[in-house]
């Protein structure tokens, strides 16, 4: 199967899932946050992204954030570039939103810093497989970010999007782990 047809066949397993369920599924994987304490500092500034598109619902890892003192970041997009990060107002209400042309949400960035400023991101992904391969959303942003960053790299996504091997291209740039609503796998 092709990254297109498997990518197509993961969204829409995605698509299938109740709030209901996709809460749920959030909710067991939030209980795997804490393995993460040891790896980041006092206030730690942590890149997370929102979910909208299906994927596994981001709000655990806001009120982590907010429980543990550390500074959630999203990030901003500009074509051929890599991501830049805008803070948070918590609770998110408080943060401007607009969509970008891809149709993620983003902040309405006063402020801005390069990805090296942070200590994690967290990445939506369709896939990932047992080395830390992952097949992102599309647009390459992550790959171009992950490029020169020296932070933690985490998926965060549902287990059946966790496979045995992905196609990979020179460019593709992959995680140190994924937290699922099964566990922590680390690479």
């Amino acid at each position: 199967m092709s990254n297109a047809s498997f990518s197509k066949h993961i969204r829409q397993r995605r698509k299938i899932l109740t709030n209901k369920e996709r809460a749920n599924f959030a909710l067991m994987a939030s209980l795997y946050l804490p393995k993460l304490l040891p790896h980041l500092p006092k206030n730690a500034n942590v890149g997370l992204y929102l979910d909208d598109f299906g994927e596994l619902p981001t709000a655990p890892i806001l009120a982590f954030c907010q429980k543990h003192g550390f500074t959630p970041f999203l990030p901003i997009t500009v074509q051929g570039k890599p991501l830049c990060f805008a803070p948070i107002v918590l609770p998110l209400a408080k943060t401007p939103l607009k969509r970008h042309r891809l149709g993620m949400k983003e902040p309405f960035a006063k402020h801005d810093i390069s990805a090296d400023k942070l200590d994690l991101i967290i990445c939506p992904l369709v896939a990932v497989d047992g080395s830390g391969n992952r097949l992102g959303m599309g647009g390459g942003f992550y790959d171009r970010t992950f490029a020169n960053f020296c932070g933690l790299k985490i998926g965060w996504c549902y287990h059946f999007q966790v496979v045995d091997s992905l196609t990979v291209n020179e460019w593709d740039k992959g995680v140190d782990m994924v937290i699922t609503d099964k566990g922590v796998i680390r690479f």
